[in-house]
């Protein structure tokens, strides 16, 4: 009989574990698109001169799209909206020999929005971020080299702002 008990007791626990780990993979695919709807709701903004009518996309750009994402989206629009200026001038100090308004829109909404999860989200890791951004400017960034300059802007603001989360690199001899 107890092992019966134990059994049904490893079988619960394993259940609760996989449960725990598809609900953290939701989260972070939510997140995901959340993050590429916020691609195009900043693209748009930009676009529109940096006013939102309200219209920034097309009525149907959030049909089947959880609510979780949408709602992350608005407030990453509406969180660098606030921050502009100051995300603006983080990403700006981190390129070399180029200005945040020689990029092309795409590369520089990517860089706004890593910044400003970077700056402005504690409960994001910096590394999550980062990864997170490389892989939105791999499939919309301008060129081949975006990744690599997306990957060195915010990991320097990184390592200035939450050097706790990166990690500095190996030093060589």
């Amino acid at each position: 009989m107890s092992e019966k008990v134990i059994s049904d007791q490893s079988a619960s626990d394993n259940t609760a574990a996989k449960d725990r780990a598809r609900s953290g993979a939701k989260r972070s695919d939510l997140r995901s698109r959340g993050r590429e709807l916020a691609l195009q709701l900043l693209y748009s903004f930009e676009q529109n001169k940096f006013i939102d009518d309200g219209m920034l996309l097309p009525a149907d750009a959030t049909d089947g799209m959880e609510p979780e994402s949408v709602a992350f989206a608005q407030a990453l629009q509406a969180g660098f909206a606030k921050e502009r200026l100051s995300i603006d001038a983080a990403v700006d100090k981190r390129l070399e020999n180029w200005t945040i308004h020689r990029l092309a829109v795409a590369d520089r909404a990517i860089l706004r929005l890593g910044a400003y999860e970077i700056l402005y989200c504690a409960d994001t890791p910096a590394k999550v971020a980062i990864n997170e951004y490389i892989e939105l400017s791999k499939r919309y960034g301008s060129e081949a080299k975006t990744p690599k300059l997306v990957n060195a802007v915010l990991d320097k603001i990184a390592r200035e702002h939450r050097a706790g989360d990166v990690r500095s690199p190996a030093k060589k001899d």
